[in-house]
């Protein structure tokens, strides 16, 4: 070993080791250890954030009339979670979610209300399991602007009633029409006055009572509109060659026009008229029956006609009646009690016929009654103690008829009286004081009776009268000083006469108008 320490080139100490080796005994087998096999290495985890989802599209946005249609494409992710369907309308900033799908093939949305005349904004937000989500772009509808196909007003039909029609719409979205009223041609100022859902509903009556002018609205289930052409309420009445229209007709004046023959039944279409004026012609036959049924009617006037008959009983449907004027006809017959409930009447002037009978009580109901006239008539009995209940009679003649009896004192208490004749009747009796207190009264003619007793002073001196005639009856005293004083012209004996009773005829109290003018004047002060 000493030897080996010695050595200091290697390859002298291998050569040593050598030679010694072989000198010794054989050496133990040496176990070399294997060397170590290299284990593969695992490659390296690459780590990959998560991704959003692809957008999804919607594909078609449809409607009919009872719903609206949203399909979109179906997600490819693998990690799909949810669908957001979300909208919005125009282009406001108000979003809503409609819907959220959890189900990767629910791709349709269905709305039942809706309004496509509008812009209504959908789209889809997709959701994966990363909680990652993305938005796709935004998809409308077909704006609905189109309103429905115009409808066309007919002319105006009459058949007892005005009637509108318009031709049928055929729109599959119809809703219903709408009717139209205005008062002038430019409808500024409509109104709907009906409507019907029904599209084959395309007849209205309107009504008759004034003039308008109509138009119809087709509506559609969206709220779309449009307007028909506009016509009037209103249809021409050919009456005696002249077109009136029957609505808007107030007033028709046909006097002197030298008309022969009946009244035309197609006045009774004239349901609005107030005025009808058809005196100084030829007309014959029985009381007009076409004008019974204008309940709107006011004043009447066929006076100076060739009229016969009776006056019908149902003349009282006549209600708004206020003048009638049948002077100077044929009419026969007792007055009708129904003619007393005309209650509005203000003038009736029945002069100059052939009715007869008695003056019934029941004249009291015409409380509003102004002016009566039944001269020339052959009316017969007393004059009744009601017709003082009449506090506006104004006017009152009773003349040429056969009544009999006295003045009843109650005429006295109708007030606003001032005029009185009742002349060329077979009245007897006195004058009633009431009678001469009238402050209102300034004609009075009683003569051709069978009056007696004195001629009040009063009827000299306190009233102013234009007219005063009692002759011709059986008075048998009158104040000679009060008649000259009064300032009536005696003279004029159209106007004032008491002549052809039983007292003296009598004095001329003045002989010059300028005289009785002056005296006259002087006594009215």
């Amino acid at each position: 070993m000493g030897i080996i320490k010695e050595m200091r080139h290697p390859f002298s100490s291998i050569l040593i080791m050598g030679i010694l080796w072989n000198c010794a005994s054989t050496p133990p087998e040496v176990v070399l250890e294997p060397e170590p096999v290299p284990q593969p290495q695992p490659e390296p985890v690459v780590i990959v954030p998560p991704s959003p989802p692809k957008a999804i599209t919607i594909h078609s946005v449809s409607y009919d009339l009872d719903e609206m249609t949203i399909k979109w494409h179906s997600s490819k992710e693998l990690n799909f979670k949810s669908y957001a369907l979300l909208t919005t309308r125009d282009n406001t900033l108000d979003v809503d979610t409609l819907s959220v799908f959890l189900n990767l093939n629910d791709t349709v949305h269905v709305l039942d209300q809706f309004d496509p005349t509008v812009v209504n904004w959908f789209w889809i937000v997709v959701s994966n399991s990363d909680g990652m989500m993305t938005r796709g772009e935004r998809s409308t509808h077909t704006l609905e602007t189109v309103p429905p196909d115009i409808t066309q007003l007919l002319p105006i039909e009459y058949d007892r009633h005005l009637k509108i029609r318009w031709i049928r719409n055929q729109d599959h979205d119809f809703s219903n029409y709408m009717i139209y009223r205005s008062t002038d041609r430019e409808m500024s100022d409509r109104t709907i006055i009906n409507e019907f859902d029904n599209r084959v509903d395309t007849l209205f009556v309107i009504p008759m009572d004034a003039v308008y002018y109509y138009q119809i609205g087709v509506r559609d289930k969206w709220g779309l509109e449009s307007y028909s052409n506009v016509v009037e309420g209103d249809y021409p009445i050919n009456i005696w060659g002249q077109e009136y229209y029957m609505v808007a007709t107030r007033e028709i004046d046909l006097s002197s026009m030298k008309l022969f023959g009946q009244v035309p039944t197609e006045f009774e279409h004239m349901i609005n008229l107030e005025i009808l004026r058809l005196q100084n012609n030829f007309l014959t036959g029985p009381f007009p029956k076409p004008l019974l049924d204008l309940k709107k009617l006011r004043l009447l006037n066929l006076s100076n006609n060739q009229f016969s008959g009776r006056i019908p009983r149902s003349i009282k449907k006549m209600i708004s009646l206020e003048e009638l004027w049948l002077s100077n006809n044929q009419f026969s017959g007792e007055l009708p009690y129904q003619i007393f409930m005309l209650e509005d009447l203000t003038h009736l002037n029945l002069s100059d016929n052939i009715i007869n009978g008695y003056l019934s009580e029941s004249i009291s109901r015409l409380s509003k009654l102004e002016y009566l006239n039944l001269w020339d008539n052959e009316i017969s009995g007393f004059i009744p103690m009601e017709l003082g209940d009449l506090q506006r009679l104004e006017f009152l003649s009773l003349s040429g008829n056969n009544l009999k009896g006295i003045i009843p004192r109650e005429l006295g208490s109708a007030k606003q009286l001032r005029s009185i004749a009742l002349f060329g009747n077979e009245l007897t009796g006195t004058i009633p004081e009431e009678i001469t207190q009238l402050p209102h009264l300034e004609y009075l003619g009683l003569f051709d009776n069978k009056f007696f007793g004195e001629i009040p002073d009063h009827l000299l001196r306190s009233l102013d009268l234009s007219y005063l005639k009692l002759n011709n009856n059986y008075f048998e005293s009158i104040d000679h000083e009060a008649m000259c004083e009064s300032g009536y012209d005696w003279k004029n004996f159209i106007y004032y006469d008491v002549s052809k009773n039983e007292f003296d005829e009598p004095p001329i109290c003045f002989h010059t108008s300028e005289m009785l003018e002056i005296r006259s004047s002087y006594l009215k002060k």
